[in-house]
């Protein structure tokens, strides 16, 4: 929105919102977009989910692709709008139909979830597909996770690392960490520690957990990196922090067997059982171990 600028004043904001309310009256679609944007974020105008929805589907009305993926979202979450995914359906349909990345992906998704037909659900993933040929980071990753783990189409871990990449070189924290992890163990890509600490170290600048954990396993095996204990329970520490679970079954595997710390029984129950609490299997069965003696 052209008039809020870097002063962003009082003065510059109702005076834009004027010539917002003006225009989007007279029918101008990007106008009505800019305004649902307004009160739905409250820039200028009190917070107002129903006007928002009322300006974006106006704007939806006369063919803005951007403003009807927004009605889409408004009926399927309620946001200003009583809920009712089949109300919103339609209008996802024409934003993809018009060239939304966003809507192209959300509707192959969709049509793979909801479609009971085999032939539909297949046009659900070449939505997908054509939005991630695109470039759609979303649409990337998606394909990356079905192929990986067999969601709508046959597993392919090569065919996923493609995906996963493609997101990855998009700055997607946790294609970076899954590509990394790839790289490290040679599934689904030559095996190149290289290149899996690169990937591994671009996600951790984005704070991801599992590239955390990633590091700290390197260290305790000493295959990509001089083998380190220390550092190893540094940096599971900190994916810990953020409760990933793999991060707190190392953590609570560390200070069972004593590698790298001294044994505690007391920690080492302590970091399995958030583990398990946290969907661990493998925490859960080796607590189940420990009390069962």
């Amino acid at each position: 929105m052209e008039f809020m600028d870097e002063k962003n004043t009082e003065f510059d904001l109702k005076t834009g919102i004027s010539w917002l309310k003006n225009a989007a009256k007279a029918g101008s679609a990007h106008a009505q977009l800019d305004l649902s944007f307004c009160y739905f974020e409250g820039i200028g105008v009190p917070k107002n989910m129903n006007k928002a929805f009322q300006w974006s589907l106006a704007a939806a009305e006369q063919g803005d692709p951007t403003a009807q993926f927004n009605v889409w979202l408004a009926y399927t979450n309620g946001i200003g709008v009583d809920l009712d995914e089949e109300k919103g359906v339609p209008w996802l349909k024409r934003s993809a139909d018009a060239g939304n990345l966003e809507a192209m992906t959300a509707l192959g998704q969709h049509m793979i979830d909801k479609e009971e037909k085999a032939q539909d659900r297949k046009k659900g993933l070449d939505w997908i597909r054509r939005a991630a040929d695109l470039g759609d980071l979303d649409a990337q990753w998606s394909l990356g996770m079905m192929y990986e783990n067999s969601l709508s189409v046959e597993k392919d871990t090569k065919e996923a690392m493609i995906w996963y990449k493609k997101a990855a070189e998009q700055g997607h924290a946790l294609s970076q960490a899954i590509l990394g992890q790839a790289y490290y163990d040679g599934e689904g890509v030559e095996q190149d520690y290289a290149e899996a600490l690169r990937w591994i170290t671009s996600a951790i600048e984005q704070g991801e957990p599992m590239a955390l954990t990633s590091l700290g396993l390197a260290y305790l095996d000493g295959h990509a990196v001089e083998r380190n204990p220390d550092e190893a329970l540094r940096w599971f520490e900190m994916a810990a922090a953020k409760d990933y679970p793999e991060a707190l079954f190392s953590l609570g595997g560390m200070y069972l067997t004593g590698e790298g710390v001294d044994v505690d029984m007391k920690k080492a129950i302590a970091y399995l059982r958030r583990a398990a609490d946290l969907g661990d299997d493998e925490a859960a069965e080796i607590l189940d171990s420990i009390e069962g003696d």
